[in-house]
């Protein structure tokens, strides 16, 4: 019998160290499920570790596409693509799949409260979570120009849509998770989005881009703690000194003026004037808060191509990682190479750096010998063919 897409992505992509424990943990019993979306194909696991008293949050995004199937871990493992916990969450989600565990059965939505799972503004998920009949019908109402919109502040957008004489109150807002709570008074109850609140976000979507949400939201607070690294605020006047620049949605600063400094890695924020006759207990009670450089990463990553080699493919890739500067483009001061088949700490990296390790250790010979091994219709003999630069291969 042929093996689920779910199990091969396992036995393709985890070592053997990691398929004997991923295998181990489920057999435990220490998987659980802790969400399930049916709608978008999406599971959460809580999975315990094999050998720490820790639990690890696993997502499962596509589960049922082969070609979009995306797994992330909450722990720290980074030697390949997929870690122990993975293996198991998978192994847990296929074994629900064959019992028939996973049904949603006949979903009623309310629409007063309902959850649109998207990061910006979809179009193709804003399809599957309405119906193509709808979204039709929206597209027109919006080409008609019977959408509104009464308000846009703070992530949140308020509007109106008018269809057959009558005018929908609809709300939708960014929630803590980064995904889209929206709301509506209609009877809608086979979709997640009715035919008002399509209305209102392809009429954002077609005005304002994928991203408008990010672009009404209020940033001063972050704005404030990477200023106060250089001893600003936003109320000095940053005139030639500083400048905003958005990645991601995030906003970054640019230092223009070089001669100015950070004051100190983190700085303390000053109490408020109503805590100074606080009891002595009571003050040691209340955490001093902390400037946080989350959005500034402490390190950079840079890729080098060696072709000093003799052997297929004929070149390598290291990874180097160094301190950079101000606009992010060339590195300050020394580099060091990273050795890719120990553990690497990635915490000083950004989102788009750890991404990058990840692919960087998918083209190290091992892995390219790996690949040729278990696709070529060689399978089984290509790590036993010894070929050096200038030899013909074997007649075998």
């Amino acid at each position: 019998m042929a093996l689920s897409h779910l199990i091969k992505y396992v036995y393709n992509t985890g070592s053997d160290e990691v398929i004997r424990r991923g295998k181990k943990i489920h057999a435990s019993g220490y998987v659980e499920l802790a969400e399930h979306d049916d709608l978008m194909s999406s599971a959460v696991f809580r999975v315990k570790d094999d050998t720490y008293s820790t639990y690890y949050r696993v997502n499962v995004q596509q589960y049922n596409d082969p070609k979009s199937l995306s797994v992330r871990c909450s722990c720290p493992y980074n030697l390949g693509d997929i870690c122990r916990h993975e293996a198991a969450a998978l192994m847990q989600l296929q074994d629900l799949i064959d019992k028939n565990m996973l049904g949603g059965g006949n979903i009623r939505y309310n629409q007063l409260h309902t959850v649109a799972k998207m990061k910006h503004i979809e179009l193709k998920v804003i399809r599957v979570l309405s119906s193509v009949e709808m979204f039709d019908e929206a597209e027109k109402i919006m080409q008609e120009g019977n959408v509104t919109v009464t308000s846009a502040a703070n992530e949140r957008v308020e509007g109106t849509v008018e269809t057959e004489g009558e005018k929908w109150n609809v709300v939708i807002q960014k929630n803590e998770e980064r995904n889209f709570d929206t709301s509506c008074k209609c009877s809608e109850e086979q979709h997640p989005l009715c035919v008002h609140k399509t209305a209102l976000l392809l009429q954002l979507f077609h005005k304002n881009g994928p991203y408008y949400f990010d672009s009404i939201r209020n940033w001063d607070k972050e704005k404030n703690k990477l200023l106060q690294i250089y001893g600003y605020s936003l109320d000095d006047d940053l005139t030639g000194k500083f400048e905003f620049i958005y990645k991601d949605g995030k906003p970054f600063l640019k230092v223009l003026d070089t001669t100015i400094k950070r004051v100190a890695p983190t700085a303390p924020v000053a109490r408020p004037s109503y805590m100074q006759d606080m009891p002595a207990v009571a003050k040691a009670a209340m955490p001093d808060v902390v400037v946080e450089e989350a959005q500034l990463p402490a390190k950079k990553l840079g890729v080098v191509f060696n072709f000093n080699t003799g052997t297929f493919p004929y070149f390598t890739i290291d990874a180097i990682q160094g301190d950079y500067n101000n606009d992010s483009k060339k590195f300050a001061g020394k580099t060091e190479k990273l050795d890719l088949t120990k553990f690497v700490n990635t915490e000083p990296f950004s989102e788009d750096d750890k991404m990058l390790l990840q692919q960087i250790r998918k083209l190290q010979a091992s892995e390219i010998n790996k690949y040729l091994n278990r696709n070529s219709p060689f399978s089984g003999i290509w790590e036993n063919i010894i070929h050096t630069d200038g030899d013909d291969l074997p007649e075998e």
